[in-house]
């Protein structure tokens, strides 16, 4: 985390997340190509998509957790203090203090709970590791939009095809028989994606910008 802070630190949010971006779209940018091409076979069409799926589902979540972990990071260097974060983002940076909590026994939780106000005024945030739960389902992804205080309309809107997308991955991962050749098809989710995770970085720098973070 060090290192990659370090990293950060030499350019402006939205750059490093666009930077990170880059080199997942050449990735998939260069599957495009080998199914675009007209000299494969209908089997090695098929290889090659089931490839395409699993690694757009790769780097669907790999960028959703690596914005948000950027979005935590930095947020946590701004605030000196938990008082100000909006309640579902309070909640997080609080998870560890929480937990402690809810396992007290109950007289000692109840002192513990009298004190928490000017505990909050006093911990700096903490939070913990983003947890896409390893099936980023769009519910999923809604919830760690809203404990980041982020509303992405891009996710309500390509919905449907997420769900798919998470659903064909497991089945590809399991070994299962999922074959689809329609290269087309398969683009129409590149590009929902790409819809979806472009708004998730525009939204992460434009809410640092704003209160409790920004000027």
């Amino acid at each position: 985390m060090q290192l990659k802070y370090i990293f950060w630190s030499k350019m402006t949010i939205f750059e490093s997340l666009t930077t990170d971006l880059d080199w997942r779209e050449s990735e998939l940018g260069s599957l495009r190509i080998l199914l675009s091409r007209n000299d494969i076979s209908k089997k090695q069409k098929e290889v090659l998509l089931r490839a395409a799926w699993a690694m757009l589902y790769a780097h669907y979540e790999g960028f959703s957790k690596f914005c948000l972990t950027v979005f935590y990071d930095e947020a946590s260097k701004r605030m000196s203090d938990c008082e100000a974060l909006p309640p579902r983002t309070k909640a997080l940076a609080l998870d560890k203090q929480l937990k402690r909590l809810k396992s007290l026994p109950s007289l000692e939780m109840l002192y513990e709970m009298e004190a928490i106000t000017d505990q909050v005024k006093a911990l700096k945030p903490d939070f913990p590791e983003v947890d896409t739960k390893s099936n980023l389902w769009p519910s999923v992804m809604n919830d760690l939009l809203l404990d980041a205080d982020i509303i992405i309309d891009a996710l309500s809107l390509h919905s449907a095809k997420l769900k798919t997308l998470v659903a064909r991955r497991n089945g590809i991962a399991h070994g299962q028989k999922n074959f689809i050749d329609e290269v087309d098809y398969y683009f129409t989710y590149e590009n929902a994606v790409y819809d979806v995770l472009y708004h998730l970085a525009y939204s992460v720098d434009d809410r640092l910008t704003k209160a409790p973070y920004g000027d």
